[in-house]
């Protein structure tokens, strides 16, 4: 009876580490991405590589390739980024990846942020 418990526990521990376990992800911008606004729905912001805010992103995505959890939650408010196949969110705690494979863009990875990260991009359109 002892092993059967020492079993189950190890199991059951062993399940708790792989689902609360991050997963990498690497995602690099376009050199031209389009920047939406949940503010003003009507206006959008083409960045470049030489904008502030492309460049604050890109170092961001690049410094922070691991610690992505998986999601298929919705996001309110933010920033919302089109580079390639993904959709980037910025709002003011979190990051959200999309998948924009399908028709409608689906939350694939979700990283929280401090406030003061990304201040540039939570300010497009200010």
């Amino acid at each position: 009876m002892n092993q059967f418990i020492r079993i189950l526990s190890v199991l059951t521990i062993s399940v708790f580490v792989f689902v609360g376990c991050s997963k990498p992800f690497d995602i690099q911008l376009q050199p031209k991405v389009k920047a939406f606004l949940s503010d003003d729905r009507d206006k959008t912001v083409n960045l470049t590589a030489d904008d502030p805010a492309y460049i604050e992103l890109a170092q961001w995505l690049n410094d922070h390739k691991s610690g992505w959890y998986p999601t298929s939650g919705k996001y309110p408010r933010g920033v919302y980024i089109v580079s390639g196949e993904y959709g980037i969110q910025v709002t003011q705690r979190r990051i959200v990846i999309y998948s924009t494979k399908k028709a409608k863009p689906e939350a694939i990875y979700v990283q929280e942020i401090r406030d003061v990260e990304l201040k540039k991009v939570k300010n497009i359109g200010k």
